[in-house]
């Protein structure tokens, strides 16, 4: 088994010492690793398979054994400071195109996710797959055009927020931040900067009853209610983690079955799955993270890793 990932990551190693304690042999590494601190070397046979390895100083794996790849949140590819900006570029390039293309052509693996299924599911392709899918999401509007913005708000109410449509660490000036969720309030609607580059804004569910974190592993689901007390977690329960409390949650059969139409549809094997439910019982889909992390909510932390570690050392769906 190969698990590509960043070296500290907690998540991941919930599953790891699970998959110690059954005896399960893997490697872990990072794509930071390659090329100064791990190699890989495939040859090609008549019959179509990569042979070779790819290993480190300790350890690694032989490509003909991989069954399961489990890719977690790889940092990129490094290269010596001695290389010129251009060289670096051109290193990625044929990094990237041989560790992905050979490690992707292996026949037979199990892949939780595979790396362009991640990238593929982006906000709007996963917002249009769960509608597709017929879970309700919250009426939502991309655009770099301001005047777009007022006649959009006027039909949700009055009441629209705006989340970014990536990652929400933002670093400038050498200072780490979060890009979290915040309302626009009407002088904002019309904002000039709107202009600069693509905005998503969406309806705001303001009858919020709770949030559900559903984990996805295959076939099975994993949800929990969070509850966020009045204040800034309300809006977006990351402001502030410390003051959420969690409870069992039960998923309507048809939110069940649009989350199994959604996997499907984005091709995806492990999901964090984040709703909206309002008062009257509506669950909105608001973001699906290929990537997501679960291990802080004890109440199914050691379900999943063992749902995880089942799939990864059975290296099968079915």
């Amino acid at each position: 088994m190969l698990v590509v990932t960043f070296p500290l990551d907690p998540t991941a190693d919930f599953v790891l010492r699970e998959l110690n304690a059954r005896r399960v042999p893997f490697w872990r590494t990072d794509l930071a690793d390659f090329p100064t601190r791990s190699a890989l070397s495939a040859e090609l046979g008549t019959d179509g398979r990569w042979r070779g390895t790819m290993q480190d100083s300790a350890r690694g794996v032989d490509l003909s054994e991989v069954r399961a790849v489990w890719w977690r949140k790889p940092t990129p590819f490094a290269f010596p400071e001695t290389m010129s900006g251009p060289e670096q570029a051109f290193a990625t390039s044929q990094a990237k195109r041989a560790v992905g293309g050979v490690l992707g052509s292996l026949p037979g693996v199990l892949w939780v996710n595979r790396p362009e299924r991640n990238a593929d599911c982006t906000k709007p392709r996963q917002l249009a797959a769960a509608a597709e899918a017929g879970l309700c999401v919250p009426e939502t509007l991309i655009t770099n055009n301001p005047a777009d913005v007022p006649p959009f708000a006027e039909r949700c109410g009055g009441r629209i927020v705006t989340k970014v449509l990536g990652g929400i660490v933002h670093t400038e000036n050498n200072t780490r931040g979060q890009l979290y969720t915040h309302r626009v309030p009407p002088e904002q609607w019309a904002d000039p900067r709107i202009a600069l580059t693509a905005h998503l804004f969406q309806r705001e569910i303001t009858d919020k009853a709770y949030e559900i974190r559903v984990t996805v592993v295959n076939d099975q689901t994993f949800p929990v209610a969070i509850h966020a007390p009045a204040g800034p977690a309300s809006l977006d329960w990351r402001r502030d983690s410390d003051s959420l409390h969690y409870s069992t949650a039960l998923l309507p059969p048809e939110v069940q079955r649009g989350i199994e139409t959604l996997m499907w549809r984005l091709e995806l094997v492990f999901a964090a799955l984040d709703f909206i439910v309002d008062r009257n019982g509506t669950h909105y889909l608001v973001d699906v993270n290929p990537g997501g992390q679960w291990a802080w909510i004890g109440q199914t932390r050691d379900a999943i890793t063992h749902a995880l570690a089942n799939l990864l050392e059975k290296g099968t769906m079915t």
